[in-house]
């Protein structure tokens, strides 16, 4: 009863990131069914540091606009 439930919610968390995720990054991990091995995968891929680009995320985040007022 312990295996059923830990594979519906593997089944779950699974499906869910396989929608939260764009298509093309979807296809590569599709196939990957255990959730631990796929969230080890996209982690891996995607936790190398860009310094470059995390500065551009930061300055797009701090000046941040809704209209002419500053999103804080």
């Amino acid at each position: 009863m312990l295996y059923e439930a830990l594979e519906r919610c593997n089944n779950l968390v699974h499906t869910w990131i396989i929608n939260s995720i764009s298509p093309l990054i979807a296809q590569s991990v599709l196939f990957i069914e255990n959730i631990v091995d796929m969230w080890n995968d996209l982690k891996d891929r995607f936790m190398r540091g860009d310094r470059i680009r995390v500065a551009q995320l930061q300055e797009e985040i701090a000046n941040l606009k809704q209209g002419s007022k500053k999103v804080t």
